[in-house]
């Protein structure tokens, strides 16, 4: 650290300070200000002795004048606010792609020797399709198919992802998603509004049908053929 040149005018060119004509973000407020008067200094000498201008040494107090008043406006530095990506923070972890399980599904030997293994990576991704297809391509020493002219896209339809990677299986989760809004309250009016979503999932009798109608599976009715035994 250094003071201002002003406090310490023989300070400024030693030789130890003399090099230090570039500030930095390491340096405090003094020892930068001492930077730029030194800066300054030089290139005016630089331009005087090329150009043979007097001018061009005006520069140094103006120079100087500026450091000062800077030192007197801003005697500390100032610290740039740094905004932190709170998503990485939140992020979940995922499986991803690779060659040995480019579906990211869970296998047999994971239930093992990887039981905390993290749900496979959201495929709608546009980066995790991408992994995904080139995963599936270094197994074609497996899946090769020599009529294959679309980079092994006809083998991949054979093959997803399914909805739950985690041992076990997330089944409470999967079930909640399935009910999810058939116990919230229904504001509308409309009829088909309440347990909409329950009548479009499960099984619901055809219109105008009665439970006294003949199934498939009932007695045949009618005229018994010629030439059989009642």
């Amino acid at each position: 650290m250094e003071s201002l040149w002003i406090d310490n005018p023989a300070e400024l060119f030693t030789k130890e300070t003399w090099t230090k004509f570039v500030p930095t973000s390491s340096m405090d407020v003094p020892t930068a200000m001492n930077a730029i008067v030194r800066f300054t200094v030089y290139i005016s000498v630089v331009l005087f002795l090329a150009k043979k201008e007097t001018y061009y040494l005006l520069a140094i107090p103006l120079v100087l004048f500026l450091t000062v008043l800077a030192v007197k406006l801003f005697p500390h530095p100032r610290s740039l606010e740094s905004f932190k990506d709170k998503v990485t923070s939140v992020m979940k972890d995922y499986t991803y792609p690779s060659s040995m399980n480019p579906f990211m599904n869970p296998l047999l030997t994971d239930i093992l020797d990887n039981p905390d293994r993290p749900e496979a990576a959201p495929v709608t991704s546009k980066e995790v399709k991408k992994q995904i297809e080139e995963s599936f391509k270094k197994t074609s020493d497996l899946y090769m198919d020599t009529s294959d002219k679309f980079d092994l896209a006809q083998g991949m339809r054979t093959f997803h992802t399914i909805q739950s990677g985690l041992i076990p299986n997330d089944q409470d989760g999967f079930l909640k998603f399935l009910a999810k809004g058939v116990d919230e309250p229904d504001h509308s009016s409309a009829f088909p509004a309440r347990r909409a979503k329950e009548k479009s999932e499960g099984y619901v009798e055809a219109m105008g049908s009665t439970k006294s109608l003949p199934n498939s599976t009932s007695k045949p009715a009618g005229v018994t053929p010629a030439g059989t035994a009642k």
